[in-house]
């Protein structure tokens, strides 16, 4: 840790979990996703998010794979994974990176000590800020659950792959969800980017330990893709096939 971090802001960032809830996350899982694309919801394909957690260091990743006509064509397959440091306040990114197709297209190194990740795409390289607590899009997911709960809005750096986005996170009121695995009393969350880039809708099942049951995502030009919970597994032989 830098010493200006450390005397500039409080461990963990403005999301830090407390110990006990960071020892009582999973150490592997698997959640698989139906994928819905646009306002009317067409299905385009499912997602698998797996994680899994060895002493201080987590690996996790989300793959989605296009079905019916889409994958008939050989479109969409994309990959993103993430690694790094549980820490007692929570996790924090190392690595991150994106898949498209098969080829690694984007890919950001958390570089703590120096207060700054370093973000490569399409052969370039240009560097953010990084203050305590940033997430990247996967961590997020994750971090929002253990720091639960926590008082009004927050500010944070999230890691796209793209992008290195201001975001501000907030509560929304709390609600039924239903989703293919079933009808959950859910945590409702919103991480929107100030820049209009990317903004993110989770809901968090309250009888699944806050695990996100369904993930909203809306970009820059309006495009959503909706994952659902199909089905939800815990532990270690879950996550047969982890993160490589």
């Amino acid at each position: 840790m830098s010493p200006l971090l450390a005397a500039s802001e409080p461990l963990g960032g403005p999301l830090a979990a407390p110990a006990d809830a960071v020892a009582a996350w999973p150490a592997a899982g698997v959640i698989e996703y139906e994928v819905l694309y646009g306002k009317l919801g067409f299905r385009i394909g499912n997602a698998i998010h797996r994680w899994t957690r060895e002493g201080n260091s987590y690996r996790m990743e989300s793959v989605a794979k296009a079905g019916g006509l889409l994958a008939a064509i050989g479109s969409l397959s994309y990959t993103q994974r993430s690694e790094g440091e549980v820490t007692p306040w929570g996790l924090q990114p190392d690595a991150f990176e994106v898949e498209r197709g098969g080829r690694r297209r984007e890919w950001s190194d958390f570089d703590w000590a120096r207060g700054e990740v370093d973000l490569y795409r399409d052969g370039k390289a240009r560097q953010a800020a990084l203050s305590q607590g940033d997430q990247d899009v996967l961590t997020l997911w994750h971090q929002i659950a253990l720091a639960e709960p926590w008082a009004g809005e927050v500010t944070l750096t999230v890691v796209t792959g793209k992008s290195a986005a201001p975001s501000r996170v907030e509560y929304l009121p709390d609600e039924t969800v239903e989703v293919p695995a079933g009808r959950f009393e859910a945590r409702h969350l919103r991480a929107a980017a100030i820049d209009g880039s990317l903004t993110l809708e989770v809901w968090l099942a309250k009888a699944q330990g806050l695990l996100p049951v369904r993930i909203l995502m809306v970009d820059r030009k309006g495009e959503i893709l909706d994952q659902r919970a199909q089905r939800i597994r815990i532990g270690r032989g879950a996550a047969k096939g982890n993160p490589s």
